[in-house]
């Protein structure tokens, strides 16, 4: 078993120029901590390529790092998973690249997931410097994530975050090519705790997540692991097909009463019109699980390790 306590997980993209102050800030506050550690970093294919080789002269320069190229851009959240797979320690700290996650508040998270042993301790934020669009999509994930998932509502879901190495192991499992890491921890555990810290403005870089991609987030949070559209397109055929039977029996006794001028006519276009809409609208639903099977069966593979640097001790 490994003896390293703690392991700092960081996907990185084109975060190169400040990629030093970062990782000097972090063993700043971990050599505080008087506990071993390292620091695991994904490049996610950064378009700008000179990241990998600052990367690599910085796991020269600095003790405990361990850095990791991969072949092709997988995503941030694929390159956080492939951080937690070459990751060591007892304890998994997860965070950004750009200076919204503090290194200053690593120090809160495991103070809290030391007094309570729990699985794992989210950062919940006082207040946060986004955007009025990303705001309300975190609203309507978080509001998802507890529909879908069961989330406790006291609990949003945030990147920053420690956890135990057994939940880590269980995350690094998934198989997919679209995790959710939030969404499958609240699946795999409801031993979780918060902790408060502050959301500082990005520092360095602009966001990577446009208005399309939270769309495209959103939509996985819903389809991934989750059979929520079809329960309740279940639901909704259910309450449909008990009024379509009162409407046919009310249509019957209107014919027996001699009530109806033209019999069928009107009533079987709005049905017809009516049906052809919720049976398209579920054909869709049922498309888009079957894009994901064939997505998941065939192709690429969620991430592929191109080269791995580690410090000098650390290959030891």
């Amino acid at each position: 078993m490994s003896d390293i306590e703690y392991s700092v997980v960081i996907p990185v993209y084109n975060s190169g120029d400040w990629m030093e102050e970062l990782i000097g800030q972090i063993q700043r506050v971990m050599d505080s901590l008087n506990e071993s550690y390292e620091i695991v970093m994904v490049n996610d294919g950064s378009p700008k390529l000179e990241t990998w080789g600052i990367m690599v002269d910085l796991s020269e320069k600095y003790s405990h790092m361990k850095m990791i190229n991969l072949q092709y851009n997988s995503g941030q959240l694929n390159a956080l998973l492939c951080a937690m797979k070459h990751s060591s320690g007892k304890y998994v700290i997860t965070m950004d690249d750009d200076f919204q996650h503090s290194p200053d508040e690593i120090p809160k998270l495991v103070a809290k997931i030391k007094d309570t042993a729990c699985d794992c301790v989210i950062a919940n934020y006082a207040h946060k410097e986004h955007n009025i669009f990303r705001k309300l999509g975190s609203k309507f994930a978080n509001y998802l994530s507890h529909k879908i998932y069961r989330k406790p509502k006291n609990i949003t879901s945030n990147s920053f975050r420690i956890m135990t190495r057994n939940l880590a192991i269980a995350l690094t499992s998934y198989k997919g090519k679209f995790p959710q890491i939030g969404p499958m921890i609240f699946s795999l555990t409801r031993n979780i705790d918060v902790v408060t810290i502050e959301h500082k403005e990005r520092k360095y870089g602009k966001s990577g997540y446009s208005v399309g991609h939270l769309i495209s987030e959103t939509i996985n949070i819903i389809i991934n692991g989750s059979t929520f559209p079809i329960d309740c397109m279940a639901f909704f055929g259910m309450v449909v097909s008990g009024l379509s039977f009162l409407i046919a029996i009310l249509y019957f006794i209107l014919y027996i009463l001699g009530q109806t001028k033209v019999p069928g006519f009107t009533a079987q276009i709005l049905v017809t019109a009516f049906f052809s809409g919720v049976i398209t609208f579920s054909i869709g639903i049922v498309g888009k699980y079957i894009g994901k099977l064939v997505k998941e069966s065939s192709g690429f593979p969620p991430y592929l390790e191109r080269e791995i640097k580690c410090s000098k001790e650390e290959e030891k």
